[in-house]
């Protein structure tokens, strides 16, 4: 194990954005079929597009984007560690947290071949009860993710994206699952 982190860790330093990349595409891809096979019990029909789409999400979309913005926050020019974190913490959490939740449920709709309307109609459904659980869990380890070195802390979010991403998933399909009730209905 302590081989792969080593062999990881050296790939990071050379291609950082990629291994982001990479390491959260597979992390997300992790959290979805969590959320598909051990809660939804989708067993053989697990949704192959919804997992690809939030592979991309989280690889093209997600890491690129947190490499940077974690980069911008660690050259924030404050000298206490203590204030640096704090601040970096309110910027992350209340400036580009909600940033991200809208890019996020905004993406994955328009991924699944639907329009703006219907991203503003899952954005209002979900977005208040997704980023009250984003700083529940979140401003307490970023609190003590900002004080690990830089080029892990995406490594460190990806690890508790699992459960995170899992949740997200759920949330992102809820309209879903509340249609296909209504079409069952409709056969019934």
């Amino acid at each position: 194990m302590a081989a792969l982190f080593g062999r990881y860790s050296a790939f990071l330093a050379r291609r950082p954005v990629v291994g982001n990349m990479a390491s959260s595409a597979v992390l997300f891809a992790t959290g979805d079929v969590i959320a598909q096979q051990l809660i939804e019990k989708k067993g053989k029909d697990h949704d192959l597009a919804r997992t690809g789409r939030i592979v991309v999400w989280g690889g093209l979309c997600f890491a690129p984007v947190v490499h940077v913005w974690f980069k911008t926050l660690a050259r924030l020019p404050i000298q206490s560690k203590v204030a640096g974190t704090a601040a970096r913490v309110a910027l992350d959490q209340f400036a580009f947290a909600p940033f991200a939740l809208t890019s996020f449920f905004t993406a994955m709709t328009l991924m699944e071949g639907k329009n703006l309307d219907a991203a503003k109609l899952k954005w209002n459904e979900s977005f208040v009860d997704t980023l009250k659980a984003n700083w529940m869990l979140f401003i307490p380890f970023q609190a003590i993710n900002m004080l690990i070195p830089l080029q892990y802390r995406l490594l460190a979010v990806n690890a508790v994206n699992i459960p995170w991403n899992t949740f997200l998933s759920i949330q992102n399909a809820k309209g879903k699952v509340e249609e296909e009730k209504v079409e069952t209905l409709k056969q019934e």
